[in-house]
């Protein structure tokens, strides 16, 4: 190891001198984190439900927080057909997705506003509801 080869006038070696450096800038970053930025907060609460034709989706009601990260799968039986073959969340995931057997659909979403977002197909029709408060 190398000593006082930083400049200074020091007997530390110079990978421990770096080490607290990045100790230190790690800290003051964190610091600077807003609690939004928490792991708390990037954690998605999930939710898992079924699609067939006979059912349509297999749990028609969730509620969640304002600004909590909502991961939404759905897990297709069965391909949807007609007016029900797509499935979305206005206001929160505004693109349909097809349903189509064995393909599963992920929405990832951060609700900003609370209100009750329906579950709907691509033409409207109202399949189930999210409940942000």
């Amino acid at each position: 190891m190398r000593y006082g080869a930083i400049g200074w006038n020091t007997n530390e070696p110079v990978t421990s001198f770096y080490m607290k450096k990045i100790i230190v800038l790690a800290a003051t970053l964190l610091s600077l984190c807003e609690p939004a930025d928490s792991v708390a907060a990037i954690v998605a609460k999930t939710f898992t439900l079924g699609y067939t034709k006979a059912n349509d989706i297999s749990q028609k009601s969730f509620t969640v927080k304002t600004g909590e990260k909502v991961h939404l799968e759905v897990n297709p039986t069965e391909t949807g057909a007609g007016c029900m073959s797509s499935i979305m969340v206005p206001g929160l995931w505004n693109k349909p997705e097809p349903l189509v057997k064995g393909k599963k659909i992920v929405m990832e979403f951060t609700p900003q506003r609370a209100g009750a977002y329906k579950i709907t197909c691509a033409m409207g029709v109202p399949r189930g509801v999210i409940n942000v408060h």
